[in-house]
């Protein structure tokens, strides 16, 4: 299509040209009307269309009625000028919006179309059943979620950005979009095709720009109004100052300025680069393996004056080790864990599973927030925080340690306490200092206890923080900052235990958690690579893009009213008027581009 395009404008501007060097002969009109027919006969056919349609002052209308205007006043010259000039601007237009998508589409490649059963018949993914048992061959993408059936290797680059293998085993979760790096890699598949990870990545960037910025909104408005104005101006000055004035000597002239005044009149350098922009942007996070879902999120990164963040999982790397054991008999304080914790997804319990081999068994009751209550042969047992053994008027034992506490009690007493310590972030330090260095304020809230907290903070440098923090406190905590808060308030959790405040804040961003259906589901803002360097990113592409937004409104409407006014006083012709319709659109597209590049 764009190539047909570029050839008719090729050809249309050839023969205007010797239109122009044959002007003093009569044919020349013949040559104009041929190159006018080539450059914009879709133009003529999408105005007449949308006539039908009701849309009567669209860009295909005004760009139809001031050129036929100009050949009624025998400019011919302008009257080529204005429909292809108008092409050449589509046709930026047409390039710049596919080179951003380009741009997404190769940072978020991870569209596979076909994949091999384990019998090594090829189908399409999106025929593969839950069940199913996939063949993955080195090299090659893996199309949908599973679990592994044999050992191997996927490098997860294409997902997060980092060139990191990852060894697997049986019964270990791969996720879409890993490339296969080893031998070939046996699959159970888990998830259908547009309910695995990859798919739903791609959906989420593809969707991206339903979600409007209000500044795109304002601008559909706004062209939705200007343009009926300016065309009733247009025939104001067409009309009235003949009446005043006398038809015989002034109507051509007064008619010459309102067909020009009609051509300034066109939207498109707006209603094209607003949008445009937005999207841009969107790419420019993409190439960072930052998916926003929209430009109204953008819009709100570029406001944010807040940073509130959890802390496991977010600032720390959720991979805790056992620091110590306390209690009179340290085996016994294990096995309890162990049978308590067997069953549970929290990150401490996984590491309780991993490197405590023995457990007892126990009938299980699970505390969200606090713990787990497990029963054995008739007594009570308890594996949880403070506030879980306070329900039970349990004294929890005296701790010095710096780290996460799970305290062991039995129906009497707390009878130990294990202590699992968790590790910084490497680039946290960094990044929370940056943050700072561009004004943000910077909040924990954590569910773990104070000393855990207060020690990961002090070394970050944090001075607000909020411990001991259930998940209805964490949300009323942050229903308390965005109420008392002037800017936009942006959450970063796991997307797991913190969807409720993910929801409710006004940017909810997940990291850590690509695998995770509530994770991407819940959150506006999605980082792919769990790395800490997105946040200032997103908030700086998202600064940039707001800032050529900007420009580029108030660059179209300043030069649109300067030309405007200027054609009316018959100071400019109707070149300039095309300049101010095609040449400010070119430059706002331009312009819009910018917001592409990262640093």
């Amino acid at each position: 299509m764009k190539r047909k395009l570029i050839i008719r404008l090729i050809t249309a501007l050839i023969i205007w040209i010797v239109a122009i060097t044959l002007n003093k002969y009569d044919y020349s009109l013949y040559l104009f009307i041929a190159s006018y027919i080539i450059a914009g006969y879709d133009i003529l056919f999408n105005a007449i269309r949308n006539l039908f349609r009701g849309k009567l002052l669209d860009e295909f209308f005004l760009m139809s009625i001031a050129s036929i205007g100009a050949f009624f006043l025998k400019e011919n010259i302008e009257a080529v000028a204005v429909m292809i000039f108008f092409q050449i601007g589509e046709l930026f237009q047409e390039i710049a919006v596919e080179r951003s998508r380009r741009a997404i589409v190769d940072t978020m490649n991870l569209k596979v179309n076909k994949c091999y059963l384990e019998n090594g018949l090829e189908v399409d993914p999106e025929d593969v059943e839950i069940g199913n048992v996939i063949l993955v061959k080195p090299g090659e993408m893996v199309p949908l979620d599973g679990i592994c059936v044999s050992q191997g290797s996927v490098n997860v680059a294409s997902l997060t950005g980092e060139a990191l293998d990852v060894d697997l085993d049986k019964g270990d979760n791969v996720l879409s979009g890993s490339i296969n790096t080893l031998t070939p890699l046996l699959i159970e598949v888990t998830k259908e095709y547009y309910d695995s990870t990859a798919a739903k990545i791609l959906d989420m960037v593809e969707n991206a720009t339903m979600k409007k910025a209000k500044s795109e909104k304002f601008i559909s408005k706004f062209a939705k109004v200007y343009t009926p104005i300016v065309v009733i101006l247009a025939l104001l000055l067409a009309f009235i100052p003949p009446l005043i004035l006398g038809f015989n000597e002034n109507f051509n002239d007064w008619l010459y300025r309102a067909l020009s005044f009609l051509v300034v009149s066109c939207p498109c350098a707006l209603v094209v680069s607003v949008p445009l922009t937005y999207f841009a942007g969107i790419g420019a996070n993409a190439k960072n393996k930052i998916v926003v879902k929209g430009g109204s999120y953008l819009e709100d990164l570029a406001l944010c004056n807040t940073v509130v963040l959890d802390k496991t999982g977010t600032l720390t790397k959720a991979e805790f080790k056992i620091t110590k054991v306390i209690g009179n008999n340290e085996d016994e304080i294990l096995k309890i864990a162990k049978g308590l914790e067997k069953n549970s997804t929290h990150p401490l319990a996984q590491v309780i599973n991993k490197h405590v081999e023995e457990g007892y068994d126990f009938e299980i009751e699970e505390t969200p927030g606090y713990g787990i209550i497990g029963k054995k042969d008739g007594k009570r047992y308890i594996c949880g925080s403070a506030k879980l053994l306070a329900k039970y008027n349990i004294n929890p034992i005296n701790i010095d340690e710096v780290g996460s506490v799970l305290f062991i009690a039995n129906e009497n007493e707390c009878i130990g306490a294990i202590i699992l310590e968790d590790t910084i972030k490497e680039e946290a330090y960094e990044n929370i200092r940056l943050l700072k260095f561009m004004g943000k304020r910077i909040i924990v809230l954590s569910g773990d206890i104070k000393e855990s907290v207060e020690a990961v903070c002090k070394k970050l440098e944090i001075n607000e923080y909020y411990y001991s923090l259930l998940p209805q406190d964490k949300v009323s905590k942050a229903e308390e900052i965005i109420k008392n808060n002037s800017g936009k308030v942006l959450f970063v959790g796991d997307g797991i235990n913190d969807s409720p405040v993910l929801a409710i804040a006004d940017i909810g961003v997940s990291m850590g958690q690509i695998g995770s259906d509530a994770a991407l589901e819940a959150s506006d803002v999605v980082i792919l690579n769990d790395n800490l360097s997105a946040l200032p990113k997103m908030i700086k592409i998202a600064k940039k893009t707001k800032r050529i937004v900007l420009q580029n409104i108030i660059m179209a409407i300043g030069i649109k009213a300067l030309i405007l006014a200027l054609c009316a006083l018959n100071i400019l012709g109707m070149e300039w008027a095309i300049f101010a319709d095609v040449g400010v659109c070119v430059l706002a597209v331009i312009n819009a581009m910018r917001a592409l590049r990262t640093k």
